[in-house]
């Protein structure tokens, strides 16, 4: 009998066919009719299989789960296709609204990390009519007076030249200015700004007075450095912080990952102890939902609480737990609503992490505890290296370096890092009770070493290498996942895995040439 090479997971099939669907609404750009003939033929395809499998199954031994997998794939690539699709007719109607308006706009975000204070509007009206997407305005340096006392929930009126964000320019799409919902831009003189003071909302409230109460207790530096670990908002850190933390290959922890929802559910688990596992569940989902809210529904959170549930699923069902079929269940369902997320550094940054995980962390663990390494250690060095290798591809095309010391730095930090991030959470509810704010001068001292930590590895000669590639270089993941233990032909692997990689190399040097 010959060996399939590859388990039947039905959700690679699922996220294969929304990748394409979402490749067909990119081909829309370029031309509508070829995007739309594309998008047709694949979902017609994928109804065919489905209607074919569906009749065969009747007949022969093909299992129920193909035909599932093939009709949840038709159902997900639509729906993708067709998001995809009013997204970009959406920000082509935003496209024409340059030049200069009079702009109505409520402040819902402000960013002072590069020196200069930029706000973040919803709500946006030029010249009375209400426009779809948000608005960035920068406020010219020489009046950053008015940046002092400007909040959240205050409205303001000016004019203002508008320059309009596009989504796909040169054939590259704006993956950031998607998710942000960010469409327009201006540089603002104060006397131009009319101020109506109004009230954040309830959300806006809470996360003003948390930073609030991290920069009272902890200072203005490691103040923002906390909030930005705990919710993810870097628009208080000053740039050169980010910038050091980034090169150290700590910056993720300042953005909420599923690193943080690692953490948050070991916190979790730890005080429901006493509840079954079944019990527990429900509550650490709930309480993860709302850490969504409070984290903006960054896309790394939301594929995190998606792996959970779905672990959760396999709890309370009895089934197998399979890290890469619930991390392509997570893919496939954010894609299927917010398909161009597939183009954000974030998403791909999240997603090639855990993907790397899942294809090497054991097979090196493994080695490592033949070689006579404790357990503990190499399940950290398999999932620092294996992390380090998923996020290549996203790091080299994105930013155009790699920080080669990320894996070794991981390996020693990360244990710290989960102690600082479970204290400083675990101390917040008893910081805001009055008169107790100073608890949290411990979670500043935590993070002083962390932040030397960064800042010396950041020093270190070639601690960051530049390398830019094309697009091309995402072809490097079918080649990591032939040379994974998912690809079970054990005597033609090598050759594969050879001639993948090369037909890699050989796409990835005439895409940049």
């Amino acid at each position: 009998m010959v060996r399939s090479p590859v388990n039947f997971r039905a959700f690679i099939v699922v996220a294969l066919s929304v990748t394409a669907a979402v490749f067909c609404a990119y081909a829309y750009v370029f031309s509508r009719a070829a995007g739309i003939a594309c998008g047709c033929a694949l979902v017609a395809a994928l109804l065919c299989v489905t209607v074919v499998s569906a009749l065969a199954c009747k007949r022969v031994k093909i299992r129920l789960r193909i035909v599932i997998a093939f009709a949840i794939a038709t159902v997900l690539s639509v729906s993708a296709f067709s998001f995809a699709l009013a997204a970009i007719e959406d920000w082509r109607e935003s496209n024409r609204y340059g030049g200069e308006h009079a702009v109505t706009g409520r402040v819902c975000a402000v960013d002072i990390g590069t020196g200069d204070y930029r706000f973040v509007l919803e709500n946006v009206a030029f010249d009375g009519v209400r426009v779809d997407g948000s608005m960035r305005i920068r406020i010219a340096p020489s009046d950053r007076n008015i940046g002092d006392f400007l909040e959240c929930g205050d409205t303001l009126d000016f004019y203002a030249n508008v320059s309009p964000v596009k989504l796909v320019d040169g054939g590259k799409v704006d993956g950031h200015a998607f998710r942000t919902d960010i469409r327009y831009i201006a540089t603002v003189s104060a006397d131009d700004i009319y101020v109506h003071f109004g009230k954040p909302t309830a959300l806006e409230s809470f996360r003003a007075n948390l930073r609030e109460l991290y920069i009272t207790n902890m200072g203005d530096k490691y103040g923002n450095i906390a909030f930005s670990m705990v919710t993810g908002d870097k628009y208080g850190l000053d740039s050169r912080v980010v910038d050091y933390f980034s090169a150290s290959g700590l910056g993720h922890i300042m953005a909420v990952s599923g690193l943080h929802i690692g953490f948050l559910a070991v916190v979790l688990n730890f005080a429901l102890c006493k509840l079954g596992k079944k019990a527990r569940f429900p509550i650490v989902l709930a309480v993860l939902i709302a850490y969504n809210v409070v984290a903006d529904f960054s896309p790394s959170v939301i594929r995190a609480t998606i792996m959970a549930a779905v672990s959760g699923e396999a709890l309370y069902f009895g089934g197998r737990r399979d890290l890469l079929s619930s991390l392509l269940c997570a893919f496939s369902v954010i894609l299927a609503f917010k398909p161009l997320y597939l183009f954000e550094a974030g998403f791909l940054l999240s997603f090639g992490a855990i993907f790397g995980i899942a294809l090497f962390a054991n097979t090196i663990r493994r080695l490592l505890v033949k070689k006579g390494a404790a357990d503990k250690l190499s399940n950290a060095v398999g999932a620092s290296v294996s992390v380090s290798v998923g996020i290549l591809p996203s790091q080299l095309y994105f930013f155009g370096s790699v920080q080669t010391l990320a894996a070794l730095v991981n390996v020693v930090a990360l244990p710290y890092i989960a102690t600082v991030f479970i204290v400083t959470v675990c101390l917040t509810p008893l910081a805001a009770i009055p008169g107790c704010g100073a608890v949290l001068r411990a979670c500043e001292y935590l993070l002083v070493p962390l932040d030397g930590i960064a800042y010396g590895v950041s020093r270190i000669p070639y601690s960051v290498f530049a390398a830019r590639c094309s697009s091309a270089v995402f072809l490097c993941y079918p080649v990591m996942f032939f040379a994974s233990d998912f690809f079970m032909i054990k005597k033609g692997r090598p050759s594969v895995v050879a001639y993948s990689a090369a037909a890699c190399l050989v796409l990835m040097t005439v895409c940049m040439l």
